[in-house]
């Protein structure tokens, strides 16, 4: 061999020891012998080979010298340890095993989890659209998919995409919104907006029961429009009830006796006369035998009915479930749209499961009643009243119509219905009868829920959770959200105090200080 070569050997001997350190490593992360483990391995060792062709009387002598016997000795331990890790992994590998070790269990499923997850009769495969503006959101729905793959043993798969760069595998998916979760079992899919336990749960345990979820929407009565691609249609939130396997169907009920038995909620959207009373009877009955009525009710300006004419639904909502219609329109000039004084959105929201994943994103009500909690604990003790919409507290109802059409402009006085920070307006409530089972959510807008607006900030979700609440079925699933245990060290007492801080920022280190003059002093009397 060349002489010459002699001085590059190292070099080739760095790159031999540095390529098995990189297949060591990437095999303790992946733990899988993939391309770039064996590209690495071969790279290792073809750098030792050239190293030893280069070099040839150095390998010699290191091997029968004293250096030698120490590195064989060194190598035998570094194989005996890399024997008893490479054991380990493999054991643990073949037997995984998790523990939770937070205080609330935070990260172990509800028993309904597991259950649900055991009872699956088909592999399930999830596929979500995330693009990078909702990475925290995709981050959070990786790690919670990875427990449920976990816990399946891999019956559930999960798989990412970026809608915005693959906007054709998002159309082949019928995903039409950033940040969806996609559910697939066999020709069953669920479609989520948001990824938590309750969330992909509830679509596991309808993925495995696919039963008939019909939701009839009241006609009859000028009502949005469920079919119409219009500005004023509702087939944008109408999609997303399909999606998620619900079956829409309208209903009249002036020619019917009943409402439907397959039933899972009734929806009136909007009418611009009223129920008559025959009609609203249907309602109540099917209330009454447990069943869910979502009523999105427009101001009096909106509709076609004179201010003497009787509306039977309002006086029906606040004679048999407290909750109040008020003759007025929402002026906020606050908190509203952009120069929008009668479009007011959202100051805060109840605690719900309608509303507790949109406590963050806003939702705006165009031309909007009020709509009052008059039901107390004494009056109604089997109703329990959930306000979902509050608007802000300098909000007001003004019941002077006349006012906002002129060239003034409204203003409060003491004719019109007035909130404050502690009881502000509401534009949306939920009620339950704890006896009958019967669930009921009111609106004071529909325009909110139509093409035009549902777009805007949390509106589609707010109305798809209301229909999702109404039609829940309580004996499939029912996991409360489990909330992290905030625990926060307050120290009140002076002393106290001051004795952490003359540990920690004197005590510590002054005893490093003297540790190291000792060990100073050591060496130098050996010297």
């Amino acid at each position: 061999m060349d002489n010459s070569l002699k001085k590059f050997a190292w070099i080739g001997l760095g790159v031999g020891l540095l390529g098995l350190l990189v297949a060591a490593g990437l095999w303790l992360y992946r733990r899988e012998f993939n391309t770039a483990v064996q590209a690495a391995l071969a790279v290792g060792i073809l750098g030792l080979a050239l190293a030893a062709l280069m070099n040839p009387d150095g390998l010699q002598r290191w091997l029968g010298g004293r250096q030698a016997r120490y590195g064989s000795n060194a190598a035998v331990m570094l194989v005996a340890f890399a024997g008893i890790v490479f054991l380990l992994n493999y054991l643990v590998y073949k037997n995984p095993k998790r523990w939770d070790l937070t205080e609330d269990q935070s990260n172990t499923f509800a028993p309904q989890t597991v259950a649900a997850i055991q009872q699956l009769s088909a592999p399930v495969r999830a596929v979500g659209f995330y693009s990078t503006t909702f990475a925290t959101a995709r981050d959070s729905a990786q790690q919670l998919l990875e427990r449920y793959k976990i816990e399946s043993n891999g019956k559930i798969s999960y798989e990412f995409h970026d809608p915005i760069s693959d906007p054709g595998l998002a159309k082949d998916f019928g995903v039409t919104r950033d940040s969806t979760l996609v559910l697939m079992m066999g020709d069953q899919r669920q479609e989520l907006s948001f990824a938590s336990e309750q969330e992909v749960t509830g679509a596991l345990i309808r993925l495995a029961n696919p039963e008939t979820r019909v939701v009839y929407f009241v006609t009859g009565h000028g009502e949005r429009d469920l079919r119409s691609t219009d500005k004023d249609g509702l087939t944008q939130v109408v999609q997303l009830l399909t999606k998620q396997n619900y079956d829409v169907q309208p209903l009249n009920l002036a020619v019917t006796t009943t409402v439907p038995s397959d039933a899972k909620a009734l929806v009136l959207a909007g009418p611009l006369v009223p129920l008559s009373e025959s009609e609203l009877k249907l309602v109540d009955d099917y209330l009454k035998a447990g069943g869910s009525f979502i009523a999105l009710l427009d101001p009096g300006v909106q509709t076609q009915a004179s201010a003497d004419q009787p509306d039977p639904l309002a006086d029906y909502l606040n004679k048999t479930w407290g909750l109040q219609l008020s003759d007025d329109v929402v002026v906020d000039f606050n908190n509203s749209y952009p120069n929008q004084p009668l479009f007011p959105l959202n100051a805060s929201y109840g605690f719900s499961p309608i509303t507790d994943k949109l406590q963050n994103i806003a939702t705006v009500y165009p031309v909007s009643r009020s709509v009052v909690i008059s039901g107390t604990a004494q009056t109604f003790p089997n109703l329990t009243y959930v306000p979902l919409v509050k608007l802000d507290a300098q909000a007001w109802g003004e019941t002077n119509t006349e006012s906002l059409s002129s060239q003034t402009g409204p203003s409060a006085d003491e004719a019109d219905i007035r909130g404050d920070a502690t009881t502000p307006l509401n534009v949306a409530v939920s009620a339950q009868d704890t006896l009958s089972k019967g669930r009921l959510v009111v609106v004071g807008d529909s325009d909110f829920a139509t093409n035009n607006v549902s777009n805007q900030g949390a509106n589609a979700n707010l109305f798809v959770n209301s229909v999702n609440w109404a039609a829940l079925d309580e004996n499939l699933i029912n996991l409360t959200p489990k909330f992290p245990t905030q625990r926060t060290l307050i120290l009140t007492d002076v002393l106290a105090v001051r004795l952490i801080f003359l540990t920690v920022v004197v005590v510590m280190p002054l005893a490093v200080l003297a540790l190291g003059a000792v060990v100073w002093f050591q060496r130098r009397r050996h010297v």
